[in-house]
């Protein structure tokens, strides 16, 4: 998990409803229904029954240390989509043990390595990586009006670039990946193949020739500015995962409603309706 800073974070909260408006403007589905996308479940079914899971927020002190507002505004993140969240009185040990005593559903919690959603009762872990390209990956199919048989570039083969991958595989999306570690796309390439049966997945080798021929792309590197103006076409459309975001503020100008960036929201919200439903559901 790339560390977040409070400036990423600070202005989460207070935006919301707004925040779910202008995703159903970009993608025709709001915050919980781009989760619900993703997770191949039904947006009404899914609404009805946030309201019965209590998700209890843990603040860990490990590692740098607690980020400002963190612990609250994924707590916010999870009220807004309709679940009962509370963060813990407590941080660490003392904040899990409270969640068990006093009868949470599942705990949220995040060190400076992972950010994982916990199903008390089931055992089940989802982590935020996963969720953040099955997400984003989902958003990109809804901004194209479906990715099916339509070449997608997969832009850092990470964590999150790898589910993203997986995700668009799974929605018979023609995937390339471009990593500057070539072996880490590598790998994506053989999993991802192996799992949905594919032939499809290429790896391509530079970044401006690549995106001079794909008009959608799922940027999930740590790099700033890895897509700039001049490699942005008006076709494009881009979801856009990465923390820092890779996409520079003159691409993010010119694609306007075309691109879909956040650093919690969308990740937090496939989180949470796993934690509903059980397993994330793919297609196939």
């Amino acid at each position: 998990m790339t560390r977040l800073q409070p400036d990423d974070i600070c202005h989460i909260t207070p935006n919301l409803a707004g925040y779910s408006r202008e995703l159903e403007k970009k993608t025709g589905r709001s915050l919980l229904g781009i989760a619900c996308h993703a997770c191949n479940l039904d947006e009404g079914q899914c609404k009805a029954r946030m309201q019965d899971k209590q998700i209890c927020v843990v603040p860990v002190t490990a590692g740098l240390g607690i980020i400002s507002r963190f612990s609250d505004t994924v707590a916010a993140i999870l009220t807004f989509l309709g679940c009962r969240a509370k963060v813990a009185d407590q941080t660490d040990v003392s904040g899990v043990a409270q969640a068990f005593a006093s009868g949470y559903d599942a705990l949220m919690m995040a060190d400076d390595h992972r950010f994982v959603a916990i199903d008390l009762h089931t055992r089940q872990v989802t982590d935020n990586a996963d969720a953040a390209g099955r997400g984003f990956a989902a958003a990109l199919d809804l901004m194209a009006g479906g990715i099916r048989d339509r070449d997608v570039l997969v832009l850092g083969c990470g964590p999150v670039g790898a589910s993203g991958a997986a995700m668009l595989a799974s929605l018979d999306a023609r995937v390339a990946l471009l990593d500057k570690d070539r072996r880490a796309a590598e790998w994506v390439k053989e999993t991802v193949s192996g799992r949905y049966r594919t032939a499809d997945i290429i790896i391509e080798e530079d970044l401006e020739t690549a995106l001079s021929y794909h008009r959608f792309v799922l940027e999930a590197t740590p790099v700033p500015d890895t897509i700039t103006g001049t490699l942005v076409s008006p076709e494009m459309r881009v979801a856009a995962p990465g923390v820092p975001s890779g996409v520079s503020a003159e691409a993010a100008a010119m694609l306007g409603p075309h691109l879909v960036h956040d650093t919690l929201e969308i990740g937090v919200a496939v989180m949470a309706v796993s934690l509903v439903y059980g397993p994330i559901r793919i297609k196939r």
